[in-house]
């Protein structure tokens, strides 16, 4: 993991994920997105490198994008996953995905009493 990728803002979500790799249905919950990609918790795997169609709604707008497996996470059941790193992605779900993730940090901001 390199200082340049963690430097981009992330944020912890739960989303519901649909889409497709390596001719198979893959369905899960997205749980970390980024402005350069996303965790997708799921008990199916594609293999290092594979791309898969993204599809998720966030409450900022739909997102549609082509992303690459970049990790896999095999340990218990609630930490396995896929690490995909988006690959093509529209200016409208680019717009979606940053509204998120500002909305997000806002909620999280601590209050100023």
């Amino acid at each position: 993991m390199t200082y340049a990728r963690r430097q981009k803002r992330r944020v912890s979500i739960d989303v519901k994920f649909r889409g497709a790799g390596a001719a198979t249905l893959i369905t899960g919950r997205i749980t970390d997105l980024s402005e350069t990609g996303l965790f997708l918790a799921t008990q199916k795997f594609v293999p290092l490198g594979k791309e898969i169609h993204l599809e998720f709604d966030l409450p900022t707008g739909k997102v549609e994008a082509v992303g690459e497996v970049r990790w896999i996470a095999r340990g218990q059941v609630a930490e396995q996953g896929l690490g995909i790193r988006f690959l093509r992605l529209s200016a409208a779900s680019a717009r979606a995905i940053d509204l998120a993730i500002d909305q997000s940090q806002v909620l999280k901001a601590p209050s100023k009493v």
